[in-house]
This record gives structure tokens, C-alpha cells and sequence, in this order.
């Protein structure tokens, strides 16, 4: 859960390559303070159902990682989000 929140509040103005630096020093720094993560957890898995996902892809979404991720990030965020585009 602590690493969703990072995810939803911080990591939507990063590149695809920083997100997973970002992802990884947040749970090496989770374990330091011994508590447990599930390192095999996708943030488009659990922070997106299934049916969302699909209805993205049929109004042409491309199915990659940084996709699906701005793409749950706009859907979560109440107020402002920030999302970094490299593809324009």
C-alpha cells in the first residue's frame, strides 16, 4: 500500500527507466526498516482491474508499462496529475 501511494503521489513526472530505480529504492529502504513487500507486485496489477485495462486498450492505449501507468495515474488522481509523456 505504502509503495502504491508513493507510486500515485511522486512517480508520474519520472521516465519509465527512473520509475523502476525509484520502485527499487523504496523497497530496499521498506526492507531496511523490516517491513515486507511483495517484490514480484505490479503497479498495473494492483492498482487497475482488469476491465479498465481492457476498455484502455480498445480506445487504443498502447499495452506497455508506462502506459497502463499514466493511464492509472489520470484515472486515481483527484486533483492534478503529473505525467511525463516521452512519446508526445
Amino acid at each position: 500500500m505504502l509503495l502504491s501511494a508513493g507510486f500515485l503521489t511522486y512517480i508520474g513526472f519520472f521516465d519509465h527507466y527512473y520509475r523502476l530505480d525509484l520502485r527499487t529504492t523504496w523497497t530496499e529502504a521498506l526492507e531496511d526498516i523490516h517491513l515486507k513487500t511483495t517484490p514480484t507486485m505490479s503497479f498495473v496489477e494492483y492498482l487497475s482491474k482488469p476491465q479498465n485495462r481492457i476498455k484502455w486498450q480498445e480506445q487504443a492505449l498502447p499495452n506497455d508499462e508506462l502506459c497502463m501507468q499514466n493511464a492509472i495515474i489520470l484515472d486515481k488522481f483527484n486533483r492534478f496529475p503529473l505525467i511525463i509523456d516521452p512519446s508526445n
